[in-house]
């Protein structure tokens, strides 16, 4: 189990937006297990709850901070078999209880839509009858400490947390997801990975001048920033308080260290290293090359595109204004008559302009349906849902650390590769499968193979579990496929899991299962596996 606090800010703080998104009001609950409100006086009332939060926080105009706190709560896959709807509101209980938010008004849900099934709690931090605001100091810790006590309680899967006898890990959120959602460095990890060379430099600069030319061979440099200091990418705008990469960096320091701040410009170094980012996959192969290529390729049509519209704006604009110029200065024409083809003239102009615009729209959506993606997670997700083996295989690798180097090479081993593709051509040849399924991911087309088994099998659509099935995969290389009743059947690579308290996405499952690992598998809980995978763990213990 792990937890997050959303942070927000105050004008971006809309209570009534949040709680419709926790019991998915858009959607009308398909991706949602379970929704309430608690510690309103609108009892079950979930819409009239919210109007009585958004009253309790329209009595405090004092505050100028958030009044919202927002908490994800996370468990592992193995933990949806073991929880019930009553464990659910008891968990928000707790952390209601150890966040000091017991007596205020909140609104919590059960999401489904992911690998991990996570709990959203909306907590109105305007107390609902002193009508102060209240912010629990340091929560991390709070949540951490209750994390622990809740796995045991519960009999949930350990994850690691944070220790007050360790050295603080200065982490930035907003860092972290970018890595998260995008599967690139960011620009804060890789100044942090540099750490010591930073550390080093400023040990032995002594001034600023020197200070900066040492930052400058890994392409960065030190600006003021209201009364801090900030780290800055070189060639960019990027960049993060310098606070966060040490103690020592703070302004106050820094200055009685090298003296009043100055800055050098017009640096000229011979650059070891620059931020770029970079993947945080292994075994990227000839995908990252690929990935490139797509974006040039698309920043450069974007750009004749642009310079397309911008000519043929240009070229309408003149010929009609000529036009109207015309119109204006023949005196041949009576008054009357000259200000309605002026008018006319005008309207054909501004018909040309917009079926130019709307042109200009078509294509560049063309443009996006072609390369459907800004990041290198969403090229391997697209990849893989394409039928790329390689991609979901990239997908599903762990992390390793970004080598430094200015111009790296992203080639895998060859070996990786070659099984890769290898395995690709005798799936080509499976005779079990209809030629329109080769082309797809293998989890994939054996879902599409059981579908139709139980089609021929079945005639009454209503028993059916697989009809109006969906699929997708998420960025960290799961295939989630989605039942029609919203229950879900989820391929991790080693393990199928699937939505507890449905029977028919147990038998999804298991069948599933039969079919990616062979017929000896094993059901424990909402997990299913291959059972020699289960017994070799066994024989270790």
């Amino acid at each position: 189990m792990i937890s997050r606090r959303i942070s927000c800010k105050p004008q971006n703080d809309n209570y009534r937006r949040l709680a419709d998104y926790i019991a998915d009001a858009k959607h009308k609950g398909e991706k949602t297990l379970m929704s309430w409100c608690a510690g309103c006086w609108a009892g079950e009332d979930y819409e009239l709850a919210i109007q009585e939060v958004l009253d309790t926080q329209d009595l405090n105009q004092r505050t100028r901070k958030e009044k919202t706190y927002h908490l994800i709560v996370s468990f592992r896959p193995e933990d949806e078999s073991v929880l019930t709807e009553k464990d659910f509101k008891e968990i928000e209980q707790e952390f209601s209880k150890a966040l000091g938010f017991e007596e205020h008004q909140r609104h919590c849900g059960v999401h489904k839509n992911t690998n991990n099934i996570h709990m959203h709690i909306a907590y109105n931090m305007i107390h609902p009858e002193k009508l102060s605001r209240y912010e629990p100091y340091r929560d991390f810790y709070k949540r951490d400490r209750l994390h622990r006590e809740l796995e045991q309680k519960f009999g949930l899967k350990f994850d690691n947390g944070r220790q007050k006898d360790q050295e603080p890990n200065r982490s930035n959120d907003r860092a972290a997801t970018y890595e998260a959602h995008s599967g690139q460095q960011s620009f804060d990890s890789y100044v942090k990975e540099r750490k010591d060379f930073i550390l080093k430099s400023l040990d032995k600069a002594q001034d600023w001048h020197q200070f900066h030319m040492s930052l400058a061979e890994i392409g960065i440099e030190v600006r003021l920033r209201g009364n801090g200091c900030s780290i800055k990418d070189r060639h960019s705008k990027t960049a993060i308080k310098a606070s966060r990469l040490d103690r020592n960096f703070t302004k106050s320091k820094l200055e009685a260290q090298l003296g009043r701040y100055l800055l050098t410009k017009g640096i000229v170094v011979n650059e070891k290293d620059r931020y770029v980012a970079r993947p945080l996959h292994k075994h990227r192969g000839e995908l990252y090359a690929e990935y490139r290529a797509a974006v040039a390729g698309r920043k450069k049509a974007y750009e004749d595109l642009r310079e397309e519209q911008d000519g043929r704006w240009k070229q309408t604009s003149s010929y009609w204004d000529g036009k109207i110029k015309a119109l204006k200065n023949d005196k041949k024409l009576r008054i009357k008559d000259r200000s309605r083809l002026i008018a006319l003239a005008a309207g054909r102009k501004t018909e040309a302009i917009e079926a130019l615009k709307k042109e200009m729209s078509g294509k560049r959506a063309e443009l996006r349906e072609q390369t459907p993606f800004n990041r290198w997670n969403d090229f391997l997700k697209w990849k893989a849902e394409s039928g790329d083996e390689i991609a979901l295989k990239v997908l599903r690798s762990k992390k390793e650390p970004i080598q430094s180097n200015p111009f790296p090479a992203f080639d895998s081993p060859a070996s990786k590769v070659s099984e890769l593709k290898l395995k690709q051509s005798q799936f080509r040849t499976d005779a079990s499968l209809a030629w329109k399924d080769k082309r797809r991911l293998l989890s994939i087309s054996k879902m599409l193979q059981l579908q139709a088994e139980e089609a021929k099998r079945t005639d009454d659509p209503r028993k059916r579990n697989l009809d109006q099935m969906t699929w997708r995969v998420d960025s960290s290389g799961n295939v989630l496929y989605t039942l029609k009743n919203g229950a879900m059947v989820k391929d991790n690579g080693d393990k199928i899991f699937f939505s507890v308290n449905d029977p028919g996405a147990a038998q999804v499952a298991q069948g599933f299962a039969r079919m990616m690992f062979g017929r000896n598998v094993l059901m424990e809980g909402n997990e299913v596996c291959r059972m020699q995978n289960k017994v070799v763990k066994g024989l270790g213990r």
